[in-house]
């Protein structure tokens, strides 16, 4: 049997945007053994799935802070840098691009970052919760 594992992005109205195949496995079906994932084979497809999901939400957040709050007009870009963030399943390296501010309203600076708004760490909060002491703000100084 071929299991095949998808990753449906849905617009806001709920009609599908983006189909991406995630992963094909092939699974017998034969013994006990054989029912469900493998945790080999889970971490495989969420090894492979995270970085997809992770891009699209990141793509998804830049784009929802690219327009003027204020005014609405599109922000343009003055360059693209990257990031990177750590997770249980793997370091990704995401696309940041830095937008100028609108002109509508008076700013300290001339650009920023949207992403650095999302990504206040550069390792998600679950990463952190795997390390032996758990999070920094745990420990005993």
């Amino acid at each position: 049997m071929q299991i095949k594992v998808q990753l449906v992005v849905c617009a806001e109205d709920g009609h599908e945007a983006q189909v991406q195949e995630v992963a094909m496995v092939e699974k017998p079906h034969q013994r006990i053994e054989h029912l469900g994932f493998t945790l080999a084979e889970a971490k495989s497809v969420l090894k492979t799935l995270q970085p997809q999901l992770v891009e699209q939400q990141a793509t998804a957040f830049v784009a929802a802070h690219a327009q003027c709050h204020h005014c609405g007009a599109a922000l343009g870009i003055t360059r693209h840098h990257t990031r990177t963030f750590r997770t249980l399943f793997g370091t990704m390296t995401l696309t940041s691009p830095r937008l100028y501010h609108c002109r509508c309203q008076r700013r300290q600076t001339t650009s920023f970052r949207p992403l650095s708004s999302l990504l206040t760490e550069s390792v998600a909060p679950e990463l952190l919760l795997m390390r032996p002491h758990g999070p920094p703000s745990s420990r005993m100084a």
